[in-house]
């Protein structure tokens, strides 16, 4: 670059870049032509020089957000559980999630975070906000908008009690874009409110709006098998009345006519983790992109073990469960001798049926994810063991 520079103040050309134009020869317009070749290679090679120098200058840490030695918020423990095989090269993770949601390197801050659920359908996330409505949390659900209550219109974020319950509610909907971006305006997330945002199909679209680089959340998740959690859509919108997803018709079809020819709910969790479109083709990429992106950022829980997840969840989130109320809910929902049934009992879909292989086919994807996060979820013991033993709210230890 500094040989460019020279060369062109002193208006001369560079022995590598002479033109030779036969029919020209020697002439004056031969010798502008290669100035002008020299001062745009020049240019060239300035811009690619500052590009390249920018870049080593502002290149982003490891995805997995390893703090440096002298960092207080985490643990040599942390880094071990969540080590990367192959770790040197950085993993493709959904922006939306690195950018403005905290890696699990972090020990947990419930005080200062928003904590952040994707609520998978169908697959024990109704459960979840009974508990914690039970245990009194302030959620931001879809009923914080109702017009019945009153603060559908209001002009700043307040959170109310609808009822006699002590479940209060912040008075916005984040399970729709239009809810999403009123709860911006209205600065859900700063204000602190809300014990637990809750999102579904939006969740990109949530992360996006609702939290920045100053106020960096949580979140959390619940998964299921994925043909498990289509079967029980399937026998579920038949009867929920109550549900916008509520498709009487389908009574009169079976499962795998149903998988066959209507179902549309394919891969739909790797293609939101990827941020791939609804009819989108899903690849090796997008997996590994998905699972990369559960594991440094997601704080998992499996419905087949609800307990333990809710558990997780707990410390996660500061619930001290030695409080007496909080000790009353969870005996409520997980009491021993309590025989725990499915809230809407359907026939099981069985391994290696037609119906099954047709959803097992379609949501191939979606099925290696979850058995990945089936992993994550025993890693996962060591992280929250030492979130707890920081935290000191593990099975009520002060």
């Amino acid at each position: 670059q500094e040989y460019c520079k020279k060369r062109k103040k002193q208006n001369r050309t560079s022995p590598l870049l002479i033109v030779r134009i036969s029919a020209m020869g020697k002439s004056r317009w031969t010798r502008s032509a290669a100035i002008v070749v020299l001062v745009g290679f020049c240019v060239i090679v300035s811009t690619l020089y500052n590009a390249i120098a920018s870049t080593s200058n502002n290149q982003p840490s490891f995805e997995g957000g390893w703090p440096s030695s002298s960092s207080s918020s985490s643990s040599p423990q942390l880094r071990r559980a969540l080590s990367w095989s192959g770790h040197h090269n950085r993993p493709v993770v959904n922006p939306a999630v690195r950018n403005h949601m905290k890696p699990l390197t972090r020990t947990p801050d419930p005080e200062n975070e928003t904590v952040l659920f994707w609520h998978i359908p169908k697959s024990g996330g109704t459960t979840l906000k009974s508990i914690y409505k039970c245990m009194k949390k302030t959620l931001s659900v879809r009923v914080g908008a109702d017009p019945r209550y009153g603060h559908a219109t209001d002009k700043e974020i307040v959170a109310f009690e609808p009822g006699r319950t002590g479940a209060s509610f912040v008075n916005v909907d984040t399970l729709t874009p239009p809810g999403i971006l009123r709860a911006q305006e209205l600065g859900l997330v700063p204000s602190g409110l809300a014990d637990l945002v809750v999102t579904t199909n939006a969740l990109n679209f949530a992360i996006e709006h609702l939290y920045d680089r100053s106020h960096k959340g949580r979140v959390l998740a619940l998964f299921r098998h994925p043909v498990d959690r289509l079967a029980s859509k399937f026998y579920y919108a038949q009867i929920a009345t109550w549900e916008r997803s509520y498709h009487p018709q389908w009574k009169e079809i079976d499962i795998l006519d149903w998988a066959e020819h209507i179902n549309h709910d394919k891969n739909q969790l790797v293609k939101t983790l990827a941020r791939v479109g609804e009819f989108g083709k899903v690849t090796e990429t997008d997996l590994t992109a998905a699972v990369k992106t559960v594991k440094l950022r997601f704080i998992v829980g499996l419905m087949n073990e609800m307990e333990e997840s809710i558990h997780r969840f707990n410390v996660f989130m500061g619930v001290n469960e030695s409080e007496e109320n909080n000790k009353i809910c969870m005996d409520q929902f997980f009491g021993h001798g309590t025989k725990k049934e499915n809230s809407n009992p359907h026939p099981k879909v069985e391994e290696g049926s037609p119906a099954w292989q047709v959803l097992a086919r379609d949501n191939e994807f979606d099925i290696r994810l979850y058995e990945s996060i089936v992993e994550i979820f025993g890693e996962q013991t060591e992280i929250i063991e030492e979130y707890a033993r920081s935290m000191a709210v593990w099975n009520g230890q002060e």
